[in-house]
């Protein structure tokens, strides 16, 4: 009776035979999201009414007409920033598209009025490209480097989008949106000295962070992608997580980058909810 009354309880609170069951549906869930993943052609047929419904809402809100409206509307089977939203929001097809588009848009908005005139830009984590489509009607006649750890995501910018593999040569603007918000500390402080010295000069850097905590540097191991493990080219944990560090940290980390910097924080939020941080020359 004893040992009933034990597995009962075991059960009813998610350890045992529960617990057993929900982990071998969770591994039966992500085998077939393995196996749908394998099936989707490199660019995802999404119904293309809902997609042109998503867009018009995006040039309308932002004011926004040719050459933006010319951009491809293409998205990537593997791209995170849209399947995840996709899967939180229950497959409200529209919103999650309304998103994706809105967010990239008014983001090169935002770049575009701080560097007009920037003859070389690198798109730094660019990924599949929800900012990078949007960069050729924003900068129609400079040159757009793309920069990622994923081979997947530079090869499609440069199919879809125009853009050309970073040649590593200095560059007038770099926009690195939602990088830092995922780098372990020394990864963070590493990659902010190395995009510095790319700057030529008198260009800048436009990165984004989390809303500034008391905590120094908190570093989660967890992102979209674990989500999502059955992306191609998902990122490994422990040089990819959640960021979250103190305004303090962030200025000693750019006081041991190598020269001379001041930034500046922007009212406008990146996707609604990071800071644009402004990084020139002192």
């Amino acid at each position: 009776m004893k040992k009933t009354l034990k597995r009962w309880f075991q059960d009813k609170i998610g350890i045992g035979e529960n617990r057993d069951k929900l982990a071998l549906l969770e591994k039966r869930l992500a085998a077939l999201a393995t196996l749908e993943q394998w099936a989707l052609p490199e660019v995802l047929p999404i119904p293309s009414e809902a997609v042109n419904e998503a867009w018009s809402a995006t040039m309308d809100t932002l004011g926004l007409s040719e050459p933006w409206n010319a951009c491809s509307r293409a998205i990537h089977r593997s791209d995170p920033m849209f399947r995840y939203p996709f899967q939180v929001h229950g497959g409200d097809t529209l919103a999650v598209l309304s998103e994706y588009f809105h967010t990239g848009a008014e983001a090169v908005l935002q770049v575009q009025s701080l560097a007009p005139n920037a003859d070389r830009i690198l798109d730094f984590g660019g990924g599949y490209g929800r900012v990078g489509r949007f960069l050729t009607a924003g900068f129609p006649h400079s040159k757009r480097l793309i920069s990622d750890p994923k081979a997947s995501a530079v090869a499609f910018q440069i199919t879809h989008f125009g853009a050309l593999a970073d040649d590593q040569q200095p560059v007038d603007l770099i926009f690195a949106g939602s990088v830092f918000t995922h780098l372990p500390e020394a990864d963070f402080r590493s990659t902010l000295n190395t995009l510095l010295g790319r700057l030529s000069r008198g260009g800048a850097l436009i990165l984004t962070l989390h809303e500034f905590q008391t905590n120094r540097f908190v570093y989660h191991p967890y992102t979209e992608e674990s989500a999502l493990r059955e992306l191609e080219d998902v990122l490994s944990e422990d040089a990819y997580g959640s960021v979250y560090c103190s305004e303090s940290f962030w200025r000693e980390s750019l006081q041991a980058s190598e020269g001379s910097w001041s930034y500046e924080i922007l009212p406008e939020r990146f996707g609604g909810t990071q800071l644009y941080v402004v990084v020139k020359g002192a």
